[in-house]
């Protein structure tokens, strides 16, 4: 999923089991597409793409998906998970493989994996047509910074001011900044309090899906943290 260098054999490893079992929790995946699904318009580039979870979701809807990947074992995965999908093409590479323009791209916790994050966001705007719409969700509170996000591949976890920047520099304009999830949050620092070991948090993962139905009315409320940030950019 990194945009601008292979990862590690050990870190696609743990991205290959994390995507697994996040691609299973259908009641987080729909709670997180349906923030961006009524303003995707028709062609959609999914930035940093994985094991496919969100093109398949956005193909389900009618839309035409460019799933951009650079990791060749996820490129693979998705040419084959979507070999008789004529909505799908899988664009093996960094963002900058992608020639088509778009109307919008969603790029949901990729940007923390990438070592030169603002000329991706640069890159991301450059390919959307005139006010097409980036919809990015990324870790938030840099404190959380713990073993979990090294084993992952994450580089960094990200403050409003430094996302704010970043999207204002790579030329867009920002209709939504937000903490998402606080109930992941907590759940999150006791787990990097009390835990020795990094591995993928499985068994949390599934008891939150299951809570979803219960957390989405969290949505509608201006909440001062939250594991993750989510933003609605537009290029002008």
């Amino acid at each position: 999923m990194s945009e601008d260098q292979p990862q590690s054999p050990e870190v696609v490893e743990t991205l290959d089991r994390a995507l697994g079992q996040i691609d299973t929790a259908r009641s987080y995946n729909e709670w997180l597409f349906d923030r961006a699904r009524s303003r995707l318009g028709h062609r959609v580039a999914d930035v940093g793409a994985g094991v496919g979870t969100f093109t398949a979701l956005a193909a389900a809807d009618g839309h035409e998906v460019m799933a951009v990947e650079p990791e060749a074992a996820f490129a693979a995965h998705l040419r084959q998970r979507f070999a008789d999908s004529p909505a799908v093409a899988v664009v093996e590479g960094a963002i900058d493989a992608l020639e088509a323009e778009v109307d919008s791209a969603i790029c949901f916790n990729v940007l923390e994996h990438i070592p030169d994050h603002a000329a991706t966001l640069r890159s991301i705007a450059s390919r959307l047509v005139s006010g097409g719409r980036l919809f990015l969700l990324v870790p938030a509170h840099e404190r959380l910074f713990g073993g979990y996000d090294r084993a992952a591949g994450h580089l960094r976890r990200y403050s409003k001011p430094k996302l704010r920047h970043l999207l204002g520099e790579a030329g867009f304009e920002l209709e939504t900044l937000r903490h998402v999830n606080p109930v992941g949050a907590a759940g999150w620092l006791v787990r990097v309090a009390t835990s020795s070991s990094p591995d993928w948090p499985s068994s949390s993962f599934a008891a939150f899906d299951r809570l979803v139905p219960v957390l989405r009315p969290l949505d509608r409320l201006p909440l001062p943290f939250g594991l993750s940030l989510w933003a609605v950019a537009r290029k002008p």
